[in-house]
């Protein structure tokens, strides 16, 4: 997760629509976090590019989570990513929020 961190460092310049920087976060976190989600066992991994925010869901275990990194614009710090059981791949409510820091070994201590 270190690109990634070295991306959110940087910031993100405010815009209507999509940024260069906004752009190559997304891929950045989305190959740095998939490598972490296989490291435990996760299958069905899907990304959803927002504006200015990135969702997905994942599963382990026959069990499905959502998760969610807020608005990258407004972080005056590191944001957590927010994560949480789910019903199916398209529960955006599920279960109670938990949050973990974005840094290298995140996915280990998630408590699924």
């Amino acid at each position: 997760m270190k690109k990634t961190l070295t991306l959110l460092k940087k910031g993100f310049e405010s815009s209507c629509g999509l940024t260069p920087e906004f752009s190559s976060f997304f891929r950045t976190f989305k190959s740095e976090f998939t490598k972490e989600l296989k490291g435990i066992g996760a299958t069905n991994i899907e990304f959803h590019r927002g504006h200015f925010y990135i969702s997905g869901f994942f599963d382990v275990n026959n069990k499905s989570y959502y998760f969610s990194i807020s608005d990258v614009r407004d972080s005056y710090q590191t944001p957590d990513l927010l994560y949480r059981t789910a019903k199916d791949h398209k529960d955006y409510t599920g279960g109670k929020n938990c949050y973990v820091k974005i840094e290298s070994g995140m996915a280990s201590k998630m408590e699924l």
